[in-house]
């Protein structure tokens, strides 16, 4: 192994592809608040939404190392997530990285504006600190982790929103984007089922297995398409009834790899959406997938990410 691939372990300890959600509901939060926020961008020209997207990237990465960190040992069950969890990261180095891109990103959050440095601080509160640590150990609880990552989509939405121009900390309308967060999430959980039982998490896989998650995920998946008709949000509307048969299949047949397809494809049409309304966000979508694919291959001569099964 040569050591200059081994340099890029820590650009991957940010899991690039997680991003593609993130960038995503913020992109969708932008279009949101430049079509019915009646209102007008004041983050100043200088600034914009591109130095907000790097303030939340910076920031999410800080909380998606954090959350390796106190999963070593149910990622090294499961086998997944190599760096930290086989010992190719020191922990104590990943500490470090998530400390720098944390409190760098929240204080360029601050610095653009008052409200994005405080939806980041309740942000990185939520899902960095609340969701992994003790006393809280959300990501342990079947309800608080899927409201953890509920919110943590409807700040991330909200970013977008007063970047595009939008009136107030967050729209009505992100309760759409909520579901749709929410019926995703639900899925994530059922690989690491094995992994987080013997560690003593009971997610909501865990708690109720595969076919209630298949249930609810789908009933999730329908007050998505239900509130993207009522605020007449188009941009969710369409991709999630796109998707909506493959959520029923997930439950019809209650496997996993089909449960995770719906989600694979839910993901992809909202990222295939955003691109048609923002065609230069095709080009980090692409970058992102080929280098990782790329990494992934030459470091541990593994498939990821693929659209296998999906």
């Amino acid at each position: 192994m040569k050591p200059s691939i081994e340099k890029l372990d820590y650009i991957f300890l940010l899991r690039p592809t997680l991003f593609y959600p993130i960038w995503t509901f913020f992109l969708a939060g932008v279009w949101g608040g430049q079509r019915f926020g009646h209102g007008v961008a004041d983050l100043t020209h200088t600034t914009g939404f591109f130095w907000v997207s790097a303030a939340l990237s910076l920031v999410v990465g800080g909380v998606f190392i954090l959350n390796q960190i106190k999963d070593t040992e149910t990622d090294r069950i499961n086998g997944k997530l190599f760096l930290i969890a086989n010992g190719l990261v020191p922990i104590r180095h990943a500490a470090v990285e998530a400390a720098l891109f944390s409190i760098t990103g929240l204080v360029l959050g601050a610095w653009i504006d008052y409200r994005i440095g405080v939806i980041l601080a309740a942000l990185f509160t939520l899902s960095g600190y609340c969701y992994n640590f003790e006393p809280f150990s959300w990501k342990a609880r079947p309800i608080l982790g899927i409201l953890t990552n509920v919110i943590g989509g409807v700040f991330i939405y909200s970013l977008g929103w007063i970047s595009g121009g939008g009136h107030g900390l967050m729209p009505l309308r992100v309760l759409a984007y909520a579901a749709a967060g929410g019926s995703v999430f639900l899925n994530t959980t059922l690989p690491d089922i094995e992994g987080d039982r013997q560690t003593g998490k009971i997610t909501f896989g865990v708690r109720y297995g595969v076919s209630h998650s298949a249930l609810w995920s789908l009933i999730l998946e329908g007050i998505t398409v239900l509130l993207a008709l009522i605020f007449r949000d188009w941009l969710l509307f369409f991709p999630a009834i796109a998707v909506m048969p493959f959520f029923v299949i997930g439950l019809a047949r209650k496997t996993i790899p089909d449960v995770l397809r719906a989600t694979k494809l839910s993901v992809l049409a909202l990222v295939a959406g955003v691109c048609i309304l923002f065609p230069w966000y095709l080009v980090p979508v692409v970058l992102v997938f080929f280098f990782s694919k790329w990494y992934y291959k030459r470091r541990f001569d593994f498939d990821y990410p693929s659209f296998r099964n999906a």
